[in-house]
């Protein structure tokens, strides 16, 4: 695998491409000084159990000292990650005791299911050479949460219930399984995303395959976006491509975009449905053709 060169290569993260997917404007505004970090409460909270569950992992036994000192590590997360302090999140007391239920019962549940001995690597940065751009070369970069020797696997913390979709269209599990191959030289073609449900608190497991057909096309979208990012092409886009079933423009919105208040291709969110829109457009094609034809009979 080629070198990666930090000084004219382009680095591009599966999180990356998945804002891209909605818009790259999100992409485009991150420097600016104005933009609004979308930090929150979930975020954090995903981070934090993270952090005591890989931590468990890679030590092999259960993290009392963690629990017993949560004021001091999670605090130091969130200066490092986010420049965040504990005085920013409601109800520490309660918010600390959530992340202690989270890990108990992802001792009693999820760990009994794993088979340890088939682990290749936990939280470890790989990365992976995409191809060619315009100035240097493109990669991808990843961190899984656990990687065995013939599976895939990632926590997850979520407020209401996942659905097997949101698995199956995954890009993350499209991109880690060639991401693995080249650099661990593991072909896997099964993910298993563990996913706290946190108003029910259980953890729920969601299973994916992928085909050799759908990791190149993740794979050749990866590509594309990092050559995007590298010519600095952030083109602002609310209305999602044909294929992305999603009411239009749903996440154009200063609810969900961090780059909302600075952003200046805002008035393009319409707030039409996609769907009408593309049934009028075929319709309209439609009768365009047939005047043509009926045109060239006479």
């Amino acid at each position: 695998m080629p070198e990666y060169d930090e000084s004219q290569d382009t680095l591009i993260r599966q999180s990356t491409i998945g804002q891209m997917q909605l818009c790259p404007g999100r992409v485009k505004w991150v420097d600016h000084p104005d933009y609004l970090g979308m930090l929150s409460e979930p975020l954090v909270f995903g981070t934090v159990v993270h952090e005591i569950i890989s931590r468990h992992l890679i030590e092999g036994e259960l993290q009392e000292t963690m629990l017993l000192s949560m004021d001091e590590w999670v605090e130091a997360i969130l200066v490092d990650q986010y420049d965040w302090t504990l005085t920013k999140v409601p109800l520490v007391r309660d918010f600390f005791s959530e992340i202690a239920v989270a890990y108990r019962t992802w001792m009693q549940n999820v760990l009994p299911t794993l088979d340890l001995n088939k682990v290749a690597i936990v939280e470890e940065r790989q990365l992976m050479y995409l191809g060619p751009g315009h100035l240097g070369k493109i990669f991808l970069h990843g961190t899984a949460d656990i990687v065995f020797t013939d599976l895939l696997m990632d926590w997850k913390t979520s407020g209401r219930a996942w659905k097997q979709a949101k698995a199956d269209f995954s890009i993350q599990a499209s991109l880690y399984m060639p991401l693995h191959k080249q650099t661990l030289d593991l072909s896997i073609q099964d993910f298993w995303f563990w996913v706290l449900n946190r108003s029910q608190g259980v953890w729920q497991l969601f299973k994916t395959k992928r085909t050799v057909a759908q990791i190149n096309s993740a794979l050749a979208t990866a590509l594309e976006y990092g050559r995007q990012i590298e010519a600095n092409a952030f083109p602002c886009t609310p209305v999602p491509e044909a294929a992305f079933n999603k009411q239009r423009g749903w996440y154009c919105k200063p609810k969900f975009c961090s780059a909302w208040n600075v952003c200046d291709s805002k008035y393009m969110n319409d707030g039409f449905n996609e769907k009408e829109v593309a049934e009028r457009i075929v319709a309209h094609n439609k009768n365009k053709s047939v005047l043509s034809v009926s045109c060239e009979l006479y």
